[in-house]
Formats: C-alpha cells, sequence, structure tokens
C-alpha cells in the first residue's frame, strides 16, 4: 500500500510556478515524466519469519537477483524487493523461513556494501539528487545537489496476532533485546550515520542517516474473533540534515528508520504479523539544470504482513 502525498515547487529563470500537490494510492512518486527537475523518493518495508521468531531483522539478503542498474530497476517488469521465499502473488511463504519485502525499494541495492540487484530485508525511505526524467533511472543531473531536513520523521505500526490460546506469546515482544510490553516502559535507541564509498554501493551515497528511534509502551486488544492483536508503535527521527551532491554514479540516499531487531515468538498459534510505515515529515530541497525546488513528503505509506 503505497500512498504518496507531496507539495513541490519550482523556479526557474526568475519564474515562480504554482505550489502542485499531488496525491495517489496507485502511481508511486517516480512515475510521472516532469519537464522541469524533480526528485524520486520511496518507503520499502520488509518483515520476516526466521523460523525461530517473526518480526524484523535487517541480516537478510536476497542476492543478486534484482535489477543491477537504475535503468533495470525502473523498467522492471515485477517490482524489486527484499523478497525472499515469498509468493507476493498467493500472499504465501514457499519455505518455513521467510521476508516479504513491500513498497518502493531503493534503486539497485539498500546496503552500504550490497552488490549490485542485492537487497537486505530493512525497512527505510529513500531519495534521489534532480533528475530531468522521474519516471526512469536515468537524466540525474550531473553535479546536482538534493537535502533531506533535519528532523525527518517516520512512524511505524506494528501489529502481532496470536490465537486465543496462544495469547501467553504476547508477553515475549522484544527491541534489540529488550523486552517490549504493556507492562513495561517505553523504549529508545540511536542509529549511526553510514556513507557508501566510491568503492561500495555503487549508486547509494548516504546509506543510514544519524536519528533516534523511540518505542512507545504497547496495547494488547482482543479482536471479535477471539484472537488478541499486540499493538505498538516505533517513531524514528533524523539528528541532523544531510545533502548529497552527485557525482559520479552516486544517485540516492536513504534512511532504514527501524531499531535493528524486532522478535516475536514464531511458535504454534501466531496467526499474523504486520508492520506499516509512513513518512510523518521529510522536506527535501534540490538544485540543478538551473532550477531550484523542494518537495515536502508526508503520508507515503507502505504495509507488509506476513502469516503461517
Amino acid at each position: 500500500m503505497t500512498q504518496p502525498i507531496s507539495r513541490r515547487t519550482i523556479a526557474k529563470a526568475g519564474v515562480w510556478s504554482a505550489p502542485v500537490v499531488a496525491a495517489s494510492a496507485a502511481v508511486p512518486a517516480y512515475a510521472a515524466s516532469k519537464e522541469t527537475p524533480g526528485v524520486q523518493y520511496g518507503v520499502y518495508v520488509s518483515v520476516q519469519n526466521n523460523g525461530g521468531y517473526v518480526g524484523y531483522a535487517s541480516s537478510n539478503n536476497t542476492g543478486t537477483i534484482n535489477p543491477a542498474t537504475p535503468e533495470a530497476h525502473f523498467t522492471a517488469s515485477g517490482t524489486p524487493d527484499s523478497d525472499i521465499n515469498w509468493d507476493d502473488a498467493t500472499s504465501k511463504p514457499k519455505s518455513a523461513t521467510y521476508v516479504n519485502g513491500e513498497g518502493k525499494f531503493t534503486p539497485v541495492t539498500n546496503s552500504q556494501t550490497g552488490a549490485n540487484g542485492a537487497y537486505m530485508s530493512s525497512s527505510g525511505f529513500w531519495w534521489s539528487v534532480p533528475t530531468k526524467d522521474t519516471a526512469t533511472g536515468t537524466g540525474y543531473i550531473p553535479g546536482s545537489s538534493v537535502t533531506l531536513a533535519a528532523g525527518a520523521t517516520f512512524v511505524t505500526e506494528v501489529e502481532y496476532t496470536v490465537a486465543a490460546s496462544a495469547q501467553s506469546l504476547l508477553k515475549f515482544g522484544k527491541i534489540n533485546g529488550q523486552a517490549w510490553a504493556p507492562s513495561g516502559r517505553k523504549l529508545t535507541g540511536k542509529t549511526t550515520e553510514l556513507v557508501a564509498s566510491a568503492g561500495q554501493a555503487k549508486y547509494l551515497s548516504v546509506a543510514q542517516t544519524a536519528g533516534t528511534w523511540t518505542a512507545e509502551v504497547p496495547t494488547i486488544t482482543q479482536n471479535s474473533d477471539g484472537t488478541y492483536t499486540f499493538k505498538g508503535r516505533i517513531v524514528y527521527t533524523t539528528s541532523k540534515a544531510y545533502t548529497m551532491k552527485q557525482s559520479g554514479t552516486k544517485y540516492y540516499s536513504q534512511t532504514n528508520f527501524m531499531p535493528a531487531q524486532l522478535r516475536f515468538p514464531a511458535n504454534d498459534g501466531w496467526v499474523s504479523y504486520k508492520q506499516t510505515s509512513s513518512v510523518q515529515v521529510a522536506n527535501l530541497t534540490y538544485s540543478g539544470n538551473g532550477a531550484t525546488g523542494s518537495e515536502s513528503v508526508s503520508g507515503q505509506a507502505t504495509t507488509a504482513e506476513i502469516h503461517p
């Protein structure tokens, strides 16, 4: 599920255009060409069952099964993602362990050290330098720049549902090894900045922003069918502004907005696990090809869900 809401203004040769508002549940942020430069962006979410637990961990690697160039990424017949042993057509796993990735992933790779065409099982937000054609992986303007303002904020809603007979499983949620439970307290943590060098990910610049996350105290509710659902919210905020200047083949930057690991028991009785991540606010400003512009992104959301 992708629901972008953006506000964009462009200035060129001293003439300002009226603000453009775009809202679409079916069209990705980069799905229409523009005569004036624009930026691309997207939200992606990964969830998994590793056999011992269900939840989130960014350590799984698809291998080089996805498009290996920006051009191939944007013209792919399917949506490149972090799926491992998961069938999107049937929404069913193909093995005992699996990853379901949804949304619009960073073109080519979402890892600082990733090979072209390989995705890690992470969740995040990516953006590009200005391009003359936001529908493709071409037209990026040499020497252009884009800045993600400090304070970009992303919200992830977590839902873990179990059968009535397995209600005790709800007590064992953990974030990075710390108990995440209604009887506990909110949890906090930080992310460390990572920048891909010229010898690492070919098209990626900033691979991880510095920031902080807060996991609010969760709740447990009983549903009408007798099942129980653990519901929690994780809020991530970037700590500083990030400016990317186009150089060589560096076109994209990203931030992963989840703690490193989120676990719930995969014992008999679990029914489903779901994460919905959305952009609360992400302000982008950019310049290139004699034009300057801005894009205020909010509301774009993606959901990934798994079940036995």
